[in-house]
């Protein structure tokens, strides 16, 4: 039996998740604490709650989004820290908590237990690279990184596909804006898209732009996962109206995971366990049920695996611009190996119009 264990530093929540990959084990064990690291005079630190002790020296807020940042992140009393070394921190808390690993119905684990942690799928390699150099120095180089978007793409193959090597697009909303990324065998496809909120075209439009940018239309997605962090994924009938819409108006599956904000956590717990994305899990991992943050739960509702309806809709937002704070156009480079490089969205578009045209046109002919 493996044993994997998720971690995700969210801007307000954040989440450890242990689970197995013995078939018949419990739910996995989540733990979900408020983005607040608090540091004692004898620089203790610890994830999340109020205030542990009168003579607490200081508190830490808004790390995630300065990660990279040379300023850095300011405590309450002024002193100044790398935004970088308070990720590395949380995650040492989440995972101070999550030991000793639970037996799951007791039966120990065959194997050491495997640890990845998630980042925003937006991040470029240097604001990666910066977080993996902090776990490092904090003596966390056991701790595998991957994207959100990754994360939650590998739940997906693990728990709802029941084929491999599909094309997932994940859509992620978060307090400043979403992102869209394209996800394929485990393996992202190019660069993520990232749309801030102000003047944001809809999730659909953004989603078909993104395809749109690889000559791809909404009938190549298996599906979109819908996640998200911040205050507006804990509406959690918002983040599934979003879902509805994109299963109306693509007409492709939409689903949200457990919970908005614990999605890429569970997948990545997933990923720890050793498995592929791209080949269908042999053994489902159970999904435990949305939480309330500070709580930690042992039990589990049984896997999700409705999804949307599907709608006869037309699709009116094809070949739709890229929004305000969208991603650049991708490199040939940043396309996955073996697939067509990739060209201008609109030449994609209007050969593909092209070739309408000619069918309908041959066909009237022949009729």
């Amino acid at each position: 039996m493996a044993i994997g264990v998720g971690l995700r530093i969210g801007s307000v929540v954040s989440t450890a998740v242990v689970a197995s990959n013995e078939p018949g084990t419990p739910d996995p064990v989540v733990i979900a604490r408020d983005t607040v690291l608090h540091i004692d005079h004898d620089e203790t630190p610890a994830l999340g709650g109020s205030a542990r002790h009168l003579d607490e020296a200081r508190t830490l807020t808004g790390f995630l989004p300065r990660v990279g940042d040379p300023a850095g992140v300011t405590a309450n009393d002024g002193r100044v820290y790398r935004a970088e070394d308070a990720m590395a921190t949380a995650v040492h808390c989440l995972l101070s908590e999550c030991h000793p690993l639970p037996t799951f119905g007791g039966m120990d684990h065959d194997t050491d237990p495997g640890y990845t942690a998630t980042y925003p799928s937006y991040w470029d390699p240097a604001t990666v690279a910066a977080l993996r150099a902090a776990l490092d120095y904090a003596d966390l180089r056991h701790v595998d990184l991957t994207s959100d978007a990754q994360a939650a793409a590998s739940w997906y193959a693990s728990e709802i596909s029941e084929t491999p090597g599909q094309l997932v697009g994940v859509y992620h909303i978060d307090d400043a804006g979403s992102t869209v990324t394209l996800v394929r065998s485990g393996i992202p496809v190019g660069k993520a898209f990232r749309v801030t909120s102000k003047g944001a075209p809809s999730p659909a439009a953004q989603l078909a732009t993104a395809l749109g940018s690889f000559g791809w239309m909404p009938d190549n997605l298996d599906a979109v996962v819908v996640m998200g962090d911040g205050l507006v994924a804990r509406d959690r009938t918002h983040v599934q109206e979003i879902a509805n819409s994109l299963s109306t108006k693509l007409m492709v599956r939409s689903l949200v995971g457990p919970g908005p904000e614990q999605t890429a956590a569970l997948g990545a717990a997933i990923l720890a366990t050793g498995f592929t994305p791209a080949r269908v899990s042999n053994a489902r991992i159970g999904l435990p049920p949305s939480y309330d943050e500070t709580d930690v739960l042992t039990g589990g509702l049984a896997r999700m695996r409705e999804a949307a309806a599907r709608v006869e809709t037309e699709l009116p937002i094809t070949g739709t611009e890229p929004g305000p704070g969208a991603s650049e156009p991708l490199d040939v480079t940043d396309v996955e190996p073996g697939t067509e490089p990739r060209v201008a969205a609109k030449t994609y578009l209007l050969a593909g119009a092209a070739t309408v045209i000619i069918v309908l046109v041959a066909l009237a002919l022949f009729l």
